[in-house]
């Protein structure tokens, strides 16, 4: 299974990617445990010290953890946990320039996310919707978190609505995002509740009536407005 290693690349480093490939095509399973140190030398036909190094790596990106006492095992993994690793990411590299870069991501996106949505909804993601748009009415005057929150709350609900699990990996991490930085975005933006409220009451009725051309025309109205509100933004 293991093969031995050439000294081209930092042996370490092959070490490291041939345990990555492994575990990526699935040759090595989630919650697999793996070969001893003493072993995947051997295999290997490398020292410990480079083996320990490709291991501490693989451990430092998830793919394996180090169990004291139990061995090395294969990690499980889970939307979420990719959903936390891309939210690192977003909130290390955050600026005005980069959120206006993921408003723009979301233009591309949400327009085909709504029709998508207006077609697979069912009764229940319209009674979440509508729950969400009375629950950001009667937030208190000025309470920009609960607003933020209810808002992003619309968006992963219409993304839901599309019942497509490709949907969710590649928008949960933006909506999961968004209200990190309520005050960065909404307080410093001519933010008005009575045009995102305007916005989320039309996109529900054409999702109720299965309108999936006029509620892309909608989205991207919206979302274009979102847009034109943060390049606004009082520095």
């Amino acid at each position: 299974m293991y093969n031995k290693i050439a000294d081209t690349k930092s042996l370490s480093q092959r070490i490291e990617e041939e345990i990555e490939g492994a575990i990526r095509i699935k040759k090595l399973k989630a919650g697999e445990k793996l070969p001893t140190e003493i072993e995947l030398s051997k295999s290997y036909g490398v020292s410990r010290n480079a083996l320990r190094e490709a291991l501490r790596s693989l451990n430092s990106k998830g793919l394996i953890r180090i169990e004291k006492g139990r061995g090395m095992f294969v990690n499980e993994f889970s939307l979420n946990q990719a959903v936390s690793s891309v939210n690192l990411f977003l909130e290390m590299n955050t600026s005005k320039d980069n959120l206006l870069q993921v408003i723009r991501l979301r233009q591309m996106f949400e327009p085909e996310i709504a029709a998508m949505a207006s077609l697979n909804r069912t009764d229940e993601d319209l009674r979440l919707l509508k729950k969400s748009i009375e629950s950001m009415k009667n937030c208190p005057a000025g309470a920009l978190k609960k607003e933020a929150l209810e808002d992003n709350k619309f968006h992963k609900l219409i993304a839901e609505a599309t019942h497509n699990f490709s949907v969710s990996v590649v928008m949960n991490p933006i909506y999961s995002l968004m209200p990190r930085f309520v005050d960065f975005v909404y307080g410093k933006t001519g933010y008005k509740r009575g045009n995102t409220l305007k916005f989320h009451s039309k996109i529900y009725r054409l999702i109720e009536e299965q309108n999936d051309y006029e509620v892309r025309k909608v989205m991207k109205e919206h979302l274009s407005f979102t847009e034109l509100s943060f390049q606004e933004m009082k520095s």
